[in-house]
């Protein structure tokens, strides 16, 4: 089966189709790990995030569109301009099968148009670009409503906001109810100045082995009506220890957002936006948090990194380092919070300067200010504090994502159970890496494979069906070494090394103390993060040893091109 790769040149208009090579196909079976390997094969080391010359990769699975549930995620892969490093950002609803459906495993987009535009896919391998300058300005939500005024109601989109737009650094891509959100991916769209995907085309994804296919298919929706219904919910917030007002503090939650009738009609928003736009910055009203999280998902606005940026304000103010004329930037103010938001989208005021991210305002500011800059790698750390839930402090540490929750959620141990017994955590964090790749390939849901109907094993079956091709769990964990390794040596290519595997200093030098939450500092960090090295097969500065290169076939790695990263802004800032 022919698997189908769609450039497109936003220079030149240049549209064209490739076949997926069989051994690329075979090495990095699709999803991440086939992403990972054209982002670090075709980029240029040292590339501008925000140039045309950044790669930005829509990928969809093999499996999307295959009538299967669970593997419909898509993925956006680039070099983030916050990080400066590799990124991938993970997005949900169907788009992912209608692109798959359309013929094309991924999209890999380049250059910059000299007018805003949207690509538009269509029924019969109709490819085109299409002005938009009209759109350009426009919320998501109008900007979706437009489009499928004029391609019909059933199409399908994905598209950025205003921040996107106006380069705000930690910028969105919203289809539907979902975003891929993290890392600013919607930034690199907005530079390459593309409004909006559109594909018309429904999915038709053909199966090489149908008898196989359609006793998976029996199988699985065995497996979803006994699925196990104790698999953590993504809004549950009862029990939860949130860390408050930028880490200075923590709370135990004791409501359930998931419970209240008036949030769900809104499709109200998941753990990680009620922690960053509620208990970070000081407060937690689920009816605000709603209101500013659909504010964010309409500007096209990444509600971690947003919240993180507001809570970093609020710190600064408080230590004397940071004033807004005519804004109060106090804690506890929900008001201020969908005020600031709005500023952020269009870097209006004081939001200029927050829409740059905590690590480019901490440059800006000086003065100490880097000491409450609550981030890994330059992404701003989501509602975990690694004093408290260490496996996901190493897990983001080691990982090329930085402070993304996205890492690799601890499967096992549960999203806000304690750290699983038994087991090393540099064991935990490997593997925990490793099967979340895994998955992927597919592109499958995590939350499906938590609830028991989308093992690792039912994927490589399906696949098999699928492509024609034989393909065994070890395959999908091979394909996930190749592409954790790979990504280490992007990073490493962009002058994030060892130094950039920690954690900010008030987890290595102060402890937390609130109620019964209890944790002192996490103070073994180089020790478990040169074990991780090892587990990997890399040296002791993090770089992949020729062995670990040549047991993974990858020859393309080159680990002879360091570079030093600098913070850069977006534009120039004046205080």
């Amino acid at each position: 089966m022919e698997r189908q790769i769609l450039r497109v040149s936003l220079s030149d208009g240049n549209i064209r189709q490739e076949e997926i090579p069989a051994r690329v196909c075979r090495d990095f079976i699709g999803g991440r790990p086939l992403a990972a390997r054209y982002l670090y094969g075709e980029g240029t080391a040292g590339v501008d995030p925000l140039g045309p010359e950044n790669i930005l990769i829509f990928v969809a699975g093999p499996l999307a569109g295959s009538g299967a549930r669970g593997v419909n995620r898509w993925l956006v892969v680039t070099k983030s301009p916050l990080s400066g490093g590799f990124f991938r950002s993970v997005g949900g609803s169907d788009f992912g099968a209608w692109l798959h459906g359309a013929g094309y495993e991924m999209l890999l987009l380049t250059g910059r148009a000299e007018e805003p535009v949207y690509l538009y896919l269509g029924p019969r391998g109709r490819v085109e670009l299409r002005p938009a300058r009209d759109l350009w300005g426009k919320g998501t939500g109008d900007t979706r409503a437009e489009l499928r005024w004029r391609h019909g109601q059933g199409a399908r989109v994905a598209c950025i906001g205003p921040a996107g737009e106006n380069l705000v650094r930690y910028a969105s891509i919203i289809s539907d109810h979902s975003t891929a959100a993290r890392g600013g991916v919607g930034t690199v769209m907005g530079a390459k100045r593309l409004k909006a995907l559109v594909v018309e085309a429904e999915p038709d994804v053909p199966v090489a082995r149908q008898d196989l296919w359609s006793r998976i298919l029996v199988r699985q929706e065995e497996l979803v009506e006994r699925r196990d219904h104790r698999a953590p919910v993504p809004g549950a917030l009862k029990g939860a220890i949130l860390p408050t007002r930028n880490f200075q503090g923590a709370w135990k939650a004791d409501i359930d957002p998931v419970d209240l009738p008036r949030l769900l009609e809104r499709k109200g928003p998941e753990f990680q936006t009620y922690w960053a736009l509620g208990a970070n910055p000081g407060h937690l009203d689920p009816d605000l948090v709603t209101m500013a999280n659909e504010r964010c998902n309409d500007l096209g606005l990444d509600t971690v990194s947003t919240g993180g940026s507001i809570a970093f304000a609020y710190e600064l103010q408080q230590r004397g380092l940071l004033q807004a004329e005519g804004f109060d930037l106090g804690w506890e103010r929900p008001e201020a919070t969908m005020e600031l938001i709005r500023m952020i989208a269009y870097r209006a005021g004081i939001g200029d300067l927050l829409a740059e991210g905590v690590d480019r305002m901490a440059a800006y500011i000086g003065s100490g200010a880097r000491e409450y800059a609550m981030t890994i790698k330059g992404i701003e750390m989501p509602g975990y504090d690694p004093r408290v839930r260490p496996l996901h402090g190493l897990g983001m540490v080691v990982s090329a994502l930085g402070g993304s929750y996205c890492y690799g959620k601890a499967l096992h141990a549960g999203l806000f159970a304690a750290d699983r017994e038994g087991e090393d955590l540099v064991g935990q964090v490997s593997r925990i890496q490793e099967t979340t790749v895994a998955l992927e390939t597919g592109v499958g849901c995590l939350f499906a494979y938590l609830g028991g109907w989308l093992s690792l094993e039912q994927m490589a079956e399906m696949m098999t069906a699928v492509t024609g091709t034989e393909v065994t769990p070890e395959d999908l964990k091979g394909a996930a070494e190749r592409s954790l390794t790979m990504e280490r040596a992007f990073n490493l290519r962009e002058g994030l090394g060892r130094e950039a595997d920690t954690l900010p200093e008030r987890f290595l030098r102060e402890g937390v103390e609130a109620g019964e939450i209890t944790a002192g500092p996490l103070t073994e960090l180089p020790r478990l993060v040169t074990a991780y090295y090892r587990r990997r097969g890399w040296d002791e500065e993090g770089r992949p040893t020729p062995a670990t290169l040549d047991r993974l076939s990858l020859e393309l790695v080159r680990l002879d091109q360091p570079r030093e990263f600098k913070v850069a802004f977006s534009r120039e800032l004046t205080k």
